[in-house]
């Protein structure tokens, strides 16, 4: 069988792939200038409602589970206990520290 396969493929020439290529461009059809604007019409419609879509679906979304997570957080923030009285007395006033230079030793 992979003769067979061998057999109907011709030579391979020197630039006869760009001239395959060239033979089935020439076969396209091609819209024309009103055709082709009415169909990018409709791409740049639909691009843009299917932006406004999601855009609207995000707003939703964020819009319903965003007061959970800040309840979460809020909740686990209090939840900390806070203490009620200071462990340590703060002094009134500080005292004064006084700092000698030390002696530069030279050789």
């Amino acid at each position: 069988m992979a003769n067979v396969a061998r057999e109907e493929r011709s030579e391979p020439r020197e630039g006869g792939y760009l001239r395959e290529v060239w033979s089935e461009l020439r076969k396209t059809v091609w819209p024309t200038w009103p055709e082709l604007r009415q169909m990018t019409g409709v791409v740049v419609v639909t691009v843009v409602m299917l932006g406004a879509f999601l855009g609207i679906l995000d707003f939703g979304l964020t819009s319903l589970l965003k007061p959970l997570y800040t309840a979460r957080q809020t909740t686990t923030a209090t939840a900390t206990p806070t203490p009620a009285a200071s462990a340590t007395p703060t002094p009134s006033a500080s005292p004064t520290v006084t700092v000698s230079p030390s002696p530069s030793t030279s050789p």
